[in-house]
């Protein structure tokens, strides 16, 4: 067996490192994958790992080696193993296949993309620069009333420009993520066809002529192949998903009735029909008229990584007399010895009761089944009561006397009965269906099928603990990345389109959140949250601690137990709690030679030149319109698509990819020809599959300096003929 530090070349260049001691090069961890991509360094990993499980079978329990083993594949680390357990899992992973032509653990069909950060914005050092600059007349805040939370390890949050099938595949394959995520929250379109535009323009009157260009596209909802490319779709993602999530993890997929059945089926695919949780239905933000009985409701297929080690927390709702869970809560006493049912109207207001009264329901004291200890008769005011036949009663006969003394007893007709007062247990188990939980009105909606925020809200409070790490894989107007700064998770959102991340954004920056106490100040929010038991003035609980009175605990004289109630922390005072560090993100090339070997695409081409001559206008900073003149194709060909005038300067016109992003060695090489071509002023465009990274705007005569530009801050005018509209200007750093 090889020492640890030691590497076999391999025949076809591929190469088995056993290296349980010493550094791993930066270039090498840059590389993480799951996975040898030839054959003989696959069969290497197995070899290897059955050496690694006999290695650890070896070791006394619990089998850990005392340095993690690593396997290297072409200089990238595959695994890496700390003992028995973690080897068979990667074993028992090789095993499964992910679909007919590839393994689980294998890598996607061409290197994952790499992700880079755009901007870092800290809304906490946005205020603060703010203050600074605050006029010397007024008083400024003071900086200690603002503040955000912060996470071990200098974490920041992550918003993620790209297709989502390919920022997973990096989370998981180049970054090396698998099994560190707690909870996905998947909003996938629902594959009906939906007509998603909407407008998004704030400062538009009402009464203003409506520009059909200016509406933009939310998602795509419309497949090619119908449903069959639809769940294809969503297939490859939930297979990445799951390997992202935690054997405690849980995913949450939100879906309509019309594909309903067909996701659940494809649901118990990917993760086994043992490991479905639930099926969860609340009020949807839309519904739509018609002649049949009307659909209000949307779903969430909740489904676990392993539901034997799922991580779960109840939650609750407060007791209301006569709704659910409390309908049975019909009585008042008034006086020990007074007890009547409540009115209607006391029933629809409890606060027309007069103080002191105490809302109760009555219990049973029968169980089911005889029983010779519980069938004894018993003696109170006067009469005589047994149990009916083939039951017994709950408690002993001690118990039975300690209830009278306290005064829970009372005689409805021949039965006798206990009371259950609101107050031994104010709260009521979360159920399967969340009719409390209605959409906004659509004017206080920021996008055209924006989540309801109690319903992202309840999903991560049940399966995450401040400080876990939480996934959407389709981000929209950002409502898990709100949630998620809210109750102090961590949180990695995607989306395809630039609105939804701009809406996030905008979102993010402008959101005050309530300030909550930490256990460990120090560890932030992963140190977890403060709660306490306290009560109002009128003595009912309104702490995050409630205690839960039984029966049992009554007769045998035990202190009551007490529930957490996780969405009642305890708040801070004073302080204004903004949103954490995130940082903006998106794709690179998955390499440069593919950057730098850009060939376009003649009927991309041919499609963006004939839209653009049907459309000549571009959209600059401030909504200020650019209108092309003499619009033309170059004399020769060139990277250029198109030549124009704007205002008797002479404009060179270049195309972006059709997908993907503007990179750098496409802009090195458009200045170059356009620096050669004399060109005066130069735009680049996109299409609406592709990413803008690098725009370029060269002026004047002198020589554009291409180091500068990338330097410097540039205004990007984007015109996107695939959605014949007219894109709002933007600027990245």
């Amino acid at each position: 067996m090889k020492r640890a530090g030691q590497i076999r070349r391999m025949p076809e260049g591929g190469r088995e490192g056993l290296r349980g001691s010493g550094k791993v090069r930066p270039e090498d961890r840059k590389g993480l994958v799951s996975a040898p991509e030839s054959q003989r360094a696959f069969r290497a990993f197995r070899e290897w790992l059955l050496a690694r499980i006999d290695a650890a079978a070896s070791l006394p329990p619990p089998h850990r080696f005392a340095r993690p083993q690593e396997f290297v594949d072409g200089g990238r680390i595959v695994a890496r193993v700390g003992g028995l357990t973690e080897a068979v899992e990667w074993l028992c992973r090789l095993a499964r296949p992910l679909d007919g032509s590839r393994n689980r653990a294998s890598l996607p069909a061409h290197p994952p993309p790499r992700l880079f950060c755009r901007e870092r914005i800290s809304s906490e050092r946005i205020i603060g620069a703010f203050l600074k600059k605050w006029e010397r007349d007024q008083p400024a805040p003071a900086l200690e009333s603002f503040g955000s939370y912060h996470f071990p390890g200098g974490w920041h949050n992550r918003l993620v420009l790209g297709d989502s099938l390919l920022v997973l595949e990096s989370l998981l394959f180049r970054e090396n993520r698998r099994g560190e995520i707690q909870a996905i929250y998947f909003d996938p379109p629902y594959g009906v066809n939906f007509p998603s535009y909407f407008e998004p323009f704030a400062r538009r009157r009402s009464g203003e002529e409506e520009d059909e260009f200016e509406r933009v596209k939310a998602y795509r909802d419309s497949w090619e192949f119908g449903l069959s490319s639809y769940l294809t779709h969503l297939r490859e993602r939930l297979l990445l998903c799951r390997e992202l999530l935690n054997q405690t993890g849980s995913l949450f997929l939100q879906i309509g009735e019309e594909n309903l059945h067909h996701v659940r089926t494809l649901l118990d695919e990917v993760f086994g029909e043992k490991n479905f949780i639930r099926l969860i239905s609340f009020r949807k933000t839309s519904v739509l008229p018609g002649k049949l009985l009307r659909g209000v409701s949307d779903y969430l297929l909740w489904y676990a990584k392993e539901r034997e080690r799922i991580k779960y927390r109840a939650l609750y709702q407060r007791k209301r007399p006569g709704t659910e869970g409390a309908t049975n809560y019909r009585w008042v006493e008034l006086e020990p010895e007074s007890c009547r049912k409540l009115s209607s109207a006391e029933l629809a207001d409890p606060g027309l009761l007069p103080p002191g009264a105490r809302i109760f329901a009555l219990g049973d004291l029968r169980s089911a089944g005889a029983s010779k200890r519980g069938s004894f008769a018993f003696s109170f005011r006067g009469q005589i009561f047994r149990p009916y036949a083939n039951s017994h009663w709950k408690t002993t006969r001690k118990g039975m006397e300690r209830l009278a003394r306290m005064g829970r007893l009372v005689v409805t007709g021949q039965t006798l009965m206990y009371k259950r007062y609101l107050s031994d247990f104010p709260v009521v188990g979360l159920t399967n269906h969340w009719a409390d939980a209605r959409p906004s009105f659509q004017r206080n909606r920021r996008y055209v099928v924006e989540t309801v925020e109690r319903v992202v809200e309840r999903c991560l409070l049940m399966t995450t603990d401040p400080g876990d790490l939480v996934l959407d894989p389709t981000c929209g107007s950002g409502t898990t990345a709100a949630v998620a700064e809210r109750w102090g998770r961590r949180w990695i959102c995607m989306d395809a389109a630039c609105v939804p991340l701009a809406l996030t954004r905008l979102r993010l920056l402008t959101a005050v959140f309530p300030d909550y106490f930490l256990r460990d100040p120090d560890q932030g929010p992963a140190g977890g949250f403060l709660y306490e038991r306290k009560q109002s003035g009128k003595g009912e609980e309104a702490g995050g601690i409630v205690p839960h009175v039984t029966l049992e605990s009554i007769a045998k004289e035990l202190p009551p137990e007490e529930e957490v109630l996780v969405d009642c922390p305890e708040k801070g005072n004073g302080r204004l709690r903004l949103s954490g560090l995130f940082s903006v993100e998106g794709l690179l090339p998955t390499s440069a030679e593919d950057e730098e070997s850009f060939e376009e695409d003649p009927s991309f081409a041919e499609r963006m030149w004939e839209v653009l001559h049907l459309f000549p206008v571009f959209e600059a900073s401030g909504r200020k319109r650019i209108e092309l003149q003499k619009l033309r194709r170059p004399d020769s060909p060139c990277l250029l698509g198109a030549e124009a005038e704007v205002a008797g300067r002479r404009v060179g016109i270049a195309f972006g990819p059709k997908s993907g992003p503007i990179g750098g060695g496409l802009a090195r090489q458009v200045v170059q020809e356009a620096e050669s071509m004399g060109y005066q002023d130069l735009s680049m465009s996109w299409g609406l599959e592709s990413t803008p990274l690098v725009s370029i705007a060269c002026a004047g005569n002198n020589k554009p300096a291409f180091d500068s530009i990338m330097s410097r801050r540039a205004s990007i005018c984007s015109w996107s003929p695939c959605s014949k509209r007219r894109a709002p200007a933007r600027s990245f750093a």
